[in-house]
Protein backbone atom coordinates (compact mmCIF):
# COMPACT_ATOMS: atom_id res chain seq x y z
CA UNK A 1 0.00 0.00 0.00
CA UNK A 2 3.41 2.26 0.31
CA UNK A 3 3.98 2.36 -2.98
CA UNK A 4 0.55 2.55 -4.34
CA UNK A 5 0.64 6.02 -1.96
CA UNK A 6 3.38 6.61 -3.45
CA UNK A 7 2.36 6.64 -6.82
CA UNK A 8 -0.53 8.97 -6.09
CA UNK A 9 1.82 11.79 -4.06
CA UNK A 10 3.51 11.35 -7.92
CA UNK A 11 0.22 12.66 -9.65
CA UNK A 12 -0.72 15.31 -7.24
CA UNK A 13 2.30 16.50 -7.55
CA UNK A 14 2.43 16.51 -11.46
CA UNK A 15 -0.99 17.79 -11.33
CA UNK A 16 0.19 20.83 -9.15
CA UNK A 17 3.06 21.43 -11.62
CA UNK A 18 0.93 21.21 -14.86
CA UNK A 19 -1.15 24.11 -12.73
CA UNK A 20 1.86 25.68 -11.75
CA UNK A 21 3.24 25.55 -15.34
CA UNK A 22 -0.48 27.38 -16.99
CA UNK A 23 -0.11 29.95 -14.31
CA UNK A 24 3.37 30.91 -15.50
CA UNK A 25 2.06 30.78 -18.95
CA UNK A 26 -0.80 33.28 -18.16
CA UNK A 27 1.78 35.69 -15.84
CA UNK A 28 4.16 36.23 -19.02
CA UNK A 29 0.94 38.38 -20.21
CA UNK A 30 -0.91 39.48 -17.33
CA UNK A 31 -1.19 42.56 -16.05
CA UNK A 32 -3.14 40.96 -12.95
CA UNK A 33 0.02 40.64 -10.99
CA UNK A 34 1.93 44.03 -11.05
CA UNK A 35 5.58 44.01 -10.25
CA UNK A 36 7.07 47.08 -10.13
CA UNK A 37 10.73 46.12 -8.98
CA UNK A 38 10.73 44.05 -12.15
CA UNK A 39 11.52 44.76 -15.96
CA UNK A 40 9.25 43.53 -18.44
CA UNK A 41 11.38 41.14 -19.91
CA UNK A 42 12.85 39.95 -16.39
CA UNK A 43 9.25 39.06 -15.80
CA UNK A 44 9.31 37.12 -18.84
CA UNK A 45 12.38 35.60 -18.56
CA UNK A 46 11.43 34.19 -15.14
CA UNK A 47 7.73 33.06 -16.19
CA UNK A 48 9.08 31.34 -19.08
CA UNK A 49 11.83 29.97 -17.04
CA UNK A 50 9.33 28.52 -14.58
CA UNK A 51 7.22 27.21 -17.68
CA UNK A 52 9.43 25.30 -19.08
CA UNK A 53 10.95 24.15 -15.27
CA UNK A 54 7.17 23.01 -14.10
CA UNK A 55 6.74 21.36 -17.48
CA UNK A 56 9.93 18.98 -17.10
CA UNK A 57 8.85 18.20 -13.14
CA UNK A 58 5.37 17.27 -14.46
CA UNK A 59 6.21 15.05 -16.92
CA UNK A 60 8.88 13.23 -14.45
CA UNK A 61 6.46 13.04 -12.07
CA UNK A 62 3.35 11.89 -14.28
CA UNK A 63 5.61 9.06 -15.92
CA UNK A 64 7.08 8.14 -12.58
CA UNK A 65 3.36 7.53 -11.33
CA UNK A 66 2.39 5.57 -14.70
CA UNK A 67 4.80 3.26 -13.84
CA UNK A 68 3.17 1.99 -11.13
CA UNK A 69 -0.31 2.21 -11.99
CA UNK A 70 -2.71 2.10 -14.42
CA UNK A 71 -2.76 5.17 -17.12
CA UNK A 72 -5.96 6.20 -17.05
CA UNK A 73 -5.91 6.28 -13.20
CA UNK A 74 -2.70 8.33 -13.20
CA UNK A 75 -3.94 10.76 -15.91
CA UNK A 76 -7.39 11.04 -14.38
CA UNK A 77 -5.82 11.95 -11.00
CA UNK A 78 -3.15 14.19 -12.34
CA UNK A 79 -5.45 15.63 -14.65
CA UNK A 80 -8.21 16.64 -11.63
CA UNK A 81 -5.45 17.53 -9.46
CA UNK A 82 -4.32 20.42 -11.83
CA UNK A 83 -8.34 21.66 -12.45
CA UNK A 84 -8.96 22.49 -9.15
CA UNK A 85 -5.41 23.90 -8.34
CA UNK A 86 -5.83 25.84 -11.57
CA UNK A 87 -9.17 26.73 -10.65
CA UNK A 88 -8.62 28.25 -7.01
CA UNK A 89 -5.22 29.42 -7.84
CA UNK A 90 -7.37 31.67 -10.85
CA UNK A 91 -9.62 32.32 -7.99
CA UNK A 92 -6.85 33.67 -5.46
CA UNK A 93 -4.52 35.38 -7.59
CA UNK A 94 -6.24 36.90 -10.82
CA UNK A 95 -9.66 37.46 -9.58
CA UNK A 96 -11.30 35.18 -11.80
CA UNK A 97 -15.27 33.70 -10.41
CA UNK A 98 -15.81 30.11 -9.78
CA UNK A 99 -19.16 29.68 -10.63
CA UNK A 100 -21.66 27.17 -9.19
CA UNK A 101 -21.47 25.01 -12.77
CA UNK A 102 -17.49 24.87 -12.55
CA UNK A 103 -17.73 23.26 -8.60
CA UNK A 104 -20.61 21.00 -10.05
CA UNK A 105 -18.57 20.12 -12.62
CA UNK A 106 -15.04 19.41 -10.81
CA UNK A 107 -17.34 17.46 -8.25
CA UNK A 108 -18.42 15.08 -10.87
CA UNK A 109 -14.74 14.66 -12.36
CA UNK A 110 -13.83 13.84 -8.95
CA UNK A 111 -16.56 11.49 -8.56
CA UNK A 112 -15.58 9.75 -11.63
CA UNK A 113 -12.10 9.51 -10.48
CA UNK A 114 -13.49 7.98 -7.18
CA UNK A 115 -15.25 5.06 -9.72
CA UNK A 116 -11.88 4.42 -11.62
CA UNK A 117 -10.04 3.87 -9.03
CA UNK A 118 -12.53 2.05 -6.84
CA UNK A 119 -11.83 -0.69 -9.33
CA UNK A 120 -8.44 -1.02 -9.27
CA UNK A 121 -8.94 -1.33 -4.97
CA UNK A 122 -11.65 -3.97 -5.20
CA UNK A 123 -8.89 -6.04 -7.71
CA UNK A 124 -6.20 -5.55 -4.91
CA UNK A 125 -8.54 -6.16 -1.79
CA UNK A 126 -9.38 -9.51 -3.94
CA UNK A 127 -5.76 -10.57 -4.16
CA UNK A 128 -4.80 -10.25 -1.03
Amino acid sequence: MESRSRYFMHCFLAGCFASSAGISAKLISSTALPTPLLSPHIRTGLCVTSLIVCNVLMWLNFTTAMQGMRTVTATSTTTTVNFVVSGVAGQLLFGEVLSLSWWVGISLIISGVILLNSDQIEKKEKTQ
